[in-house]
């Protein structure tokens, strides 16, 4: 009886001692996992979902080597962010937590890939709600892999663009990144010039990085709106 006092009392002094940054889970939390598959001909899908406390929900997707995964969350809850790591690994590729919540990586090989979503500790503990949305995309090849052509008058293109063939009443994306799942940061008209930064592929599309002359504005416009302009 005695050793089994001394036992229970070396475990509640151990837990006391226990740094802030631990957390423990419950006997009755889970983590869920649900395979993330695009209809034919699609390359990207929105998913919604809820967490609770320390439950999380695992995103399985096959992604193959060299291709494009971004995703981006909206979330109610400030304290649920998502990680993207490969399947049975530790070291994330992405983590929302200090990165945000936008991610766009271009995986190392062919595999699963998870998008775990979860409740920082703090909320978790309190056993707090989040209601999600997650969009995701894949995207892109090889050819991702290889480095963008930079404009520089020689080569890969011309120095400037012009905005061109956008539909009347309408205006071209710029983007914070070259996929559609990106931020859009502003909408510029017809004969708007660019400065060219140069460009790249990401699937199908034909992404360019520019920037307005005056250097105020800097992302990412599909190419197929774009010309060549004089400066």
């Amino acid at each position: 009886m005695r050793w089994v006092l001394i036992l229970v009392l070396s475990v509640m002094v151990s837990l006391s001692g226990a740094p802030n940054n631990w957390h423990f889970h419950s006997a009755s939390a889970q983590e869920r996992t649900e395979r993330i598959s695009f209809a034919s001909g699609r390359s990207s899908q929105t998913v919604r979902g809820q967490i609770v406390g320390y439950d999380g929900i695992d995103y399985l997707i096959r992604v193959s080597g060299g291709q494009r995964l971004a995703a981006e969350m909206r979330t109610d809850n400030r304290s649920s962010y998502f990680n993207i790591l490969p399947f049975g690994a530790d070291e994330a590729l992405f983590i929302g937590s200090s990165q945000g919540d936008f991610a766009d990586v271009i995986v190392p090989k062919s595999g699963d890939y998870v998008i775990r979503v979860y409740l920082m500790r703090n909320a978790a503990r309190r056993d707090e709600v989040a209601n999600f949305s997650l969009d995701v995309e894949v995207t892109g090849g090889r050819v991702d892999a290889v480095a963008p052509d930079f404009a520089d008058g020689l080569s890969g293109g011309p120095d400037f663009w012009a905005v061109a063939n956008v539909p009347n009443g309408d205006r071209l994306n710029i983007r914070a990144e070259p996929t559609t799942l990106s931020p859009t940061i502003a909408q510029l008209r017809n004969g708007t010039v660019l400065r060219n930064l140069g460009c790249r592929m990401n699937g199908r599309t034909r992404w360019c990085r520019v920037e307005r002359p005056d250097g105020n504005l800097s992302g990412w416009a599909s190419g197929r709106f774009l010309v060549e302009a004089g400066g």
